[in-house]
Formats: C-alpha cells, structure tokens, sequence
C-alpha cells in the first residue's frame, strides 16, 4: 500500500510539473497584472504610436498596465533590419524570414513564454503590435463603430504560437470624399467647433488612428471646395510620421514620395465596375500598377451616398480580377465620409493585406467574423443574413436610386429630377415589398435581443446593421408604395388609394426618426454625420400625391430562369475551374466566365408555334479586360452567335445598366428542334464576361 502510494504521488508530481512546464512555456497575460514591455528608445514613430494604443487597449482588456522594462520583459518588440536587431537576436526566435520582406511582422511565443512581436521595418513592427490588439480582441472600429471594448480575465497564447504576416499589396489607402454632407460638418461643428470648414487634426488623429489599426498606410484627404484642404489645415501634417501614413492626392498624383513614380492607375466607373486592367506591359513596369475602386460615389446617373450599398460580393471579385492581372501595388477606397461604409473599408484593407485569405474564406465568412468582431458572436450569423439580403436588394435597386430621378441630366425630353415609375409589374414590386418587410422584423428581433442580452453592443448594431437596414426598408416602401398609388393600386386588399399614400408618407417619415437617432448616439456623438438627404436631391424628399390615369406595367413572363451559377455541365476542369462568387449580381448567384470555357443550360418548352426561341441574358455590366468583351450562344447545338455588350462610361445605356445592376442582351435563335429538351450553351470569347441570369421569354 505504501509503495503504491508512493508510486501514486511520484507520479502526481511529474504530471504537477510537466503542467507547469506546460504553463510556463505559454504566453499569459493575467487582468489586472502589470505587463512588462522591452523596446528600443530608438525605435520609429510609427511604433510608439502602435505601443500606445497597445497600452490603452491592455487597460481597458484587462486592466493592466505597461511598463517598460528590459528585464524580465514579457513582450519584446523590435524592427528587425534597423533598431531593434540586436535586442530580437537573444530572443532565440528565428527571423531571417523578415530579411526579404516588407511592412512585414513576426508573433512568436518562446521557449520561455514571452512573446516577440519583430517587424521587417517599423511599418511591420506597428503591424505587429497592433496584431496583439486584435488578440485581445479589441476591434478596429472600436470608436468609429462604437465597438465597445469586452474586458477579459487573461490573454493566453499556446506555447507553439506563432504568426508570420506580409501585405500583398505595398500601398493601401483610403479616400475621403464628398464629405460636404457628413464628415466635414461633424468634424467642423462637432468634434472638434472650427469657425472654418474644415476635417480638423483631432479628427486627423481618429481616421489615421483607424488606418493604423486596419493596416492601411496611404491616404487621400478630403477635397471638396467647402473643406480646407489638408496641408492648409493647422496640426495635420504632423501627424503622417506619427501614424505611418503616406500622403496622396488623387489617381493622379496617388503618392506624394519624392523620387517615387507613382504607379498607371485602374480606376472604375464609379459603380463598382473597372474600366481598365493592366496590359502585361504594364504589369511589368518598375513602378507597378494600382486601382482606385468607388464604395461611395457622386455623379450621374445618380448618387449613392447615403447607406453604404456598395456590393462587397462585387468588389471582391473586380479586385481579385485585377490583381490577377498585376494591379498590386497600390489600391485606394473611395471611402465618402467613412460611415455607413465600415464593412467595405474592413474587407477592403483585409483583401489587400491578404487576399489569398479572404478568397478561401469567402466574402460571406468574413462578413459573419465582421459582425462577430463588431456586434457579437452570437448574433453575427443572423446579422450576415440579413446584411447579405440589403446588399443584395440593393444591387437590384440602390435605395437612392429608387425615385427613378437622375443627376446632372440635361435632357430636352425627359425631365430627371421628377419621380419615375420604375419598369417593375405588381408581383415584382409586391415581391420586393414582401423581402424587405421580412427583413425588417427580422433585424428588429435581432436588435431587441442584443438590447436585452448585450446592450454594451447595441449602438454598433444600430450604427452596421439596424440603421442601413430600416433606412432602405422605409425608402423602398416610401417609393413602392408611392407607385402603387399613383395607378389607383392599394398596397393591401383591406387599404385603399389614401391609406397607401398614407404609408409612403410614414415611410419618408421614418427615414427621419431614424437618422435622428443615429445622429444622437451617446449623447449626440454623431450629430452631423449621418444625412436623410445628402446634396437635397428630390429622391430624399416626400413623394407628390399625383394620380396617373395608366396601369401599371404588365409582369413580363418566363418560361424558365436559370442563374448564372445554376448550369447544368461546364468545360471547367482541374486548375481552370472557377468557383462562382456566392452574393455576386442581381441574382447572387452570377457565374465568372474565363475565355474560351463554356456553360450548357438545359430545360423544356415547346416551340410547336414559333420557330424563333427568345433568350434574355443578363450579365454584370462590367467593361473588357483586354480590347472585347464577347460570348457566343448556341440552341441545340446549331451554330453559335456571337454579342458584344461593352458600354462607353457616360451612355444612356451604361446608365440604365448600372442603375438597375445587370446589363442586357436578348437572343432570337432559330429552332430546329421545337419538342423536348433543349440545350443553351454560352461560350466566353474574352476574360471579364460574368453571367448572371438567363431567362427563357416564351
């Protein structure tokens, strides 16, 4: 018994001791516990800066301090290939994959349980550190979300720990834009009172300080005639240096570097859709090539700078496009006044520092771990839902686009700035009505349980879901509504005219309510930076009460429909198959198309009384990657026809293209085979072609 129970203590005690061996080799930072940090004097500005945000985010985490000390430090930070060498050397980590590499970072928990973080040069140690605020978990959009901050009992990272991380792209950026209706007042009136109009160095500080935590290190500063421009604005300036952020103008100076060639720029079409790709020789020039991609936007046909609708599915698969094609070394978001657009800044900056990620990921993913990091981990399923369902209504229709209004038209025929029926029948238009009204309660139940269960959370739920959701919800009714009534047609059987009328003025009302409340959060910390009616366009105004004496447009009927997605064969095979990008177009289920590959449809219909099938394909209204932009269509296995649907920027027909999300092409086949099953096949004769729904007229 004796020896038995010595046998049983002796092993008690290994197994005590390799328990704390376990522990000891981990990295754990305890609340409420000072955290010692070793760092070099001599280190950058940028680093500093990064080291303090990292010291405020270990107080509100875990209600530590740090303390810089060089003995028995628990975090070793320093630049690799400049001040900090020598100091990461006795670490024993190996870190000779940061001498190749740029604005690149090394996390690394050592045999001892402390934790390096090593950067390349001071840009990748600042990426580094702020690496560790994202352990903690402590959001980018901490305060421009209001994301508060979820204190935590300890920070452990496991013995094996490491991360080794480097941007794709060398220059990433933001501009501000348009900020006349959002930024600009709000800095200028209440952020930071200025007798001049103006995006002061308070409100500097807070956007670098974002682009710091997002990783972005280029920024274009407003420009607007009513905002005082950067360099004339007192305290700004300083503040590059400090927060590791390159100065540019626009895509033509994009980068203000002396000695530098700025690179030849891809710029889209203000939609979303680029115009131009990098040529080889182009992507084989020394300075490289970059784009310049709009998720806000002012011009014709129309604005849309109010809800941040900008498709995440489409700027995904443009950008990744053009990637492939060499644009890789510097991209800039029009970002408009940086709030409602938190989400595509967020995708945007995560593309660009690691696309390869966010492409096995999906965009889809990665919106669910937005709102985990943002709303909660419990909701974030749900708030994905109901986020992919407005910016796929919003693809369909913009909510600013929803007058059937335009800007900056000059047209002796049509007068533009009069509402517009738009080419939807009653089922559409009731069938529209029906998704946004599910979405509704749907958002309003998932905002009554974060109100009840998380309510530290629940403005940031407000500002990323709620606000955007409802907001085009009531614009959607306000106009659909409107539509209704003007040809006589009550929104319910039990309603009538007045009472329809009724609800589109309710609807402009809540607009109202709601963008009140935004602007009043946290006791009016807002006030001024969320508009009901950016430049007053009529589209923001209450719809007239005129009766039309015509009905309303027949429902067009289909004999099928098929997504681009839902093909029955393809010629992809092994490397050159393409996965669709799943929320893509007005069918979110638009089908990329490499040259010279094919996609077979195949359905029934009888063509006993006509001889001529009527095929209508709608594809992304995107512009050619090379000189064309080509497909072919055969029926049943006659000889194929070919289209082009390129449309010049400025068209009419790029205007209603971009409008209504797809561009259009109708086919009149001859048949030979009038009984039975038929086969579509569509066959790409040039990169870019994207199709999105196909629809069989009967």
């Amino acid at each position: 018994m004796l020896r038995n129970g010595i046998q049983k203590f002796a092993l008690t005690a290994v197994m005590a001791m390799i328990a704390l061996t376990s522990q000891a080799s981990a990295f754990v930072l305890p609340a409420q516990q000072s955290v010692t940090l070793s760092m070099s004097d001599k280190e950058a500005a940028v680093v500093r800066t990064a080291v303090s945000l990292l010291q405020s985010d270990l107080q509100r985490v875990l209600s530590a301090d740090l303390k810089r000390s060089d003995a028995k430090a628990q975090i070793i930070v320093g630049t690799w290939n400049g001040e900090g060498r020598e100091r990461l050397s006795q670490t024993g980590v190996d870190l000779s994959w940061l001498d190749q590499a740029a604005q690149a970072f090394i996390l690394q928990v050592t045999p001892k349980g402390n934790l390096v973080i090593a950067g390349s040069d001071a840009y990748g140690t600042a990426y580094g550190v702020i690496e560790l605020t994202r352990l903690l978990g402590v959001s980018p959009w901490e305060w421009w979300a209001d994301v508060d901050v979820e204190p935590k009992k300890e920070l452990q990272l496991a013995e094996d720990f490491v991360s080794r991380q480097a941007p794709d792209v060398a220059f990433r950026g933001i501009c501000i834009s348009d900020e006349d209706w959002g930024l600009m007042p709000w800095s200028a009136t209440n952020y930071e009172p200025s007798n001049k109009g103006q995006v002061g160095p308070k409100t500097t500080q807070r956007i670098f300080e974002l682009m710091l935590r997002l990783r972005a290190n280029l920024y274009w500063p407003p420009s607007r005639p009513c905002t005082l421009p950067f360099e004339q604005t007192k305290g700004c300036r300083e503040l590059l240096a400090q927060y590791g952020i390159t100065l540019g103008k626009n895509a033509q100076e994009p980068i203000s570097i002396a000695g530098y060639p700025s690179p030849l720029m891809c710029v889209d079409d203000g939609f979303g859709y680029l115009t131009h790709f990098p040529t080889p020789e182009e992507a084989g020039m020394e300075q490289g090539c970059g784009v310049y991609y709009h998720a806000s936007y002012l011009g014709a046909p129309h604005d849309y700078l109010w809800l941040g609708t900008a498709s995440p599915f489409l700027m995904f698969q443009q950008l990744y496009e053009a990637s492939q094609h060499g644009a890789d070394r510097l991209w800039v978001l029009d970002v408009g006044d940086i709030k409602p657009l938190e989400y595509q800044i967020s995708l945007f900056s995560d593309m660009a520092w690691d696309l390869e990620s966010v492409r096995q990921l999906t965009v889809g993913t990665h919106l669910e771990e937005f709102f985990a990091q943002t709303v909660g981990r419990d909701v974030a399923r749900l708030s994905s839902i109901y986020m992919k369902e407005f910016y796929h209504l919003a693809f369909q229709r913009k909510p600013e686009h929803m007058a059937g209004t335009r800007v900056d038209e000059h047209d002796d025929l049509v007068d533009w700035t009069k509402v517009h029926d738009l080419p939807w029948g009653e089922q559409k238009i009731r069938h529209r009505l029906g998704r946004y009204d599910l979405m509704r309660r749907n958002v309003l139940w998932v905002a009554d349980s974060v109100r009840r269960t998380h309510p530290h959370r629940y403005d940031a739920f407000f500002e990323l879901v709620e606000y955007p959701a409802l907001a085009a919800v009531a614009q959607n009714e306000k106009y659909l509504c409107a539509q209704f009534a003007r040809h006589g047609v009550s929104y319910l059987s039990r309603d009538n005219v007045d009472s329809t009328w009724m609800r589109s003025d309710m609807a402009h009302n809540k607009v109202q309510e709601l963008t009140t409340r935004y602007n009043e959060l946290r006791n009016g910390k807002w006030r001024g930076m969320m508009s009901s009616n950016p430049r007053e366009l009529p589209v923001f105004q209450a719809v007239p009460h005129v009766q039309l004496s015509e009905p309303l447009p027949a429902d067009v009927a289909s004999a099928a429909t098929f997504y681009g997605a839902s093909y029955d064969a393809s010629t992809f095979s092994g490397s050159s198959i393409l996965a669709p990008v799943l929320g893509l177009g007005a069918s979110i289920r638009a089908m990329p198309l490499p040259r010279e590959h094919s996609l077979t449809y195949k359905y029934k219909h009888s063509y006993i009384r006509q001889r001529v099938a009527t095929i209508e394909i709608h594809l992304l209204p995107t512009h050619p990657i090379t000189e064309f932009q080509r497909f072919t269509v055969s029926l049943d296995g006659t000889a194929p026809l070919t289209y082009s649907y390129d449309t010049e920027v400025g068209s009419d027909e790029w205007k209603q293209n971009v409008l209504r999300g797809y561009a259009s092409v109708v086919c009149r086949l001859t048949v030979n085979q009038p009984m039975g099953e038929h086969t579509l096949v569509v066959t790409a004769l040039d990169d870019g072609v994207v199709i999105d729904e196909i629809i069989i007229r009967p």
